[in-house]
């Protein structure tokens, strides 16, 4: 079960990628329990720990790099869900690499439950940073946002109007002089790294609204022609003093709030 070991992961150095390093050795109550019973251990000595487990993830083949890159051009929002982090989008189900698998644990022993509990653990950090999975994997992050962007990029730079559409698009007018479509991107890319893709593009600040000038109240005479023998200035005055007692209840709450600040 889990909760018998203690497991801490680490990653190989990014010069060899694919393997994982895991610490593992028993968690101190159930060890304590086991020395208590007298149980056996599962498969192998748990009171000789720690022990070192190496985890190998597979890499992506280049059909299936080619695939996931291919999936992430097309759509956009779910490269950015997957660039902000937490579980792989469902999208992407199919496309991410194969579960890690147990290699050599220093028990000597095949098949031991360290290193079961070293691909569990390894199984979960997989499912709940993809991206890590992916560096792993042999495709870290730097090498994803050249496939997608670069790829958007050349697309623009193959379209005769590519180098206005990117500009317009980047909101940098003339700011990288002839680059055409390798502007809008590299600002993608920028903009994604700064979890800024939310933001509203350039032509949103040049949005103007105008309101038509309230009209004018009817003069008084008029509705006490309309209405005969009704004290009018006392209704206007009364309507009045109404609306400006809804528009206090409104704006005091947050009077009141500013001033506790």
């Amino acid at each position: 079960m889990s909760d018998q070991w203690n497991v801490q992961l680490q990653m190989q150095p990014s010069s060899a990628p694919g393997a994982w390093t895991a610490e593992v050795s028993p968690a101190s109550g159930h060890h304590a329990g086991m020395q208590a019973t007298g149980a056996e251990p599962d498969l192998a000595d748990s009171g000789a720990g720690p022990f070192t487990v190496t985890v190998v993830q597979a890499h992506l083949d280049a059909g299936a790099r080619a695939a996931l890159l291919a999936e992430l051009r097309r759509r956009p929002q779910t490269l950015y869900a997957l660039l902000r982090g937490g579980p792989a989008p469902a999208e992407l189900a199919g496309l991410l690499p194969a579960a890690p698998e147990a290699g050599a644990c220093t028990c000597g022993r095949a098949g031991c439950a360290h290193a079961a509990a070293a691909v569990r653990a390894a199984a979960a950090r997989c499912a709940a940073e993809p991206l890590q999975q992916l560096a792993q994997a042999g495709l870290p992050r730097e090498a994803l946002l050249a496939g997608v962007f670069g790829s958007w990029a050349e697309a623009l730079a193959d379209d005769p109007n590519g180098a206005s559409r990117a500009a317009e698009t980047a909101g940098r007018p003339q700011a990288r002089g002839g680059e055409g479509g390798a502007a809008v991107g590299e600002w993608i890319a920028e903009a994604a790294a700064d979890g800024a893709l939310h933001q509203p593009g350039p032509g949103f600040g040049a949005v103007q609204m105008q309101l038509a000038e309230p009209g004018k109240p009817p003069a008084l005479p008029q509705l006490e022609a309309l209405l005969p023998g009704k004290p009018a200035a006392a209704g206007l005055a009364l309507i009045r003093e109404r609306v400006a007692a809804r528009l206090w209840q409104a704006v005091r709450p947050q009077k009141d709030s500013k001033a506790k600040t």
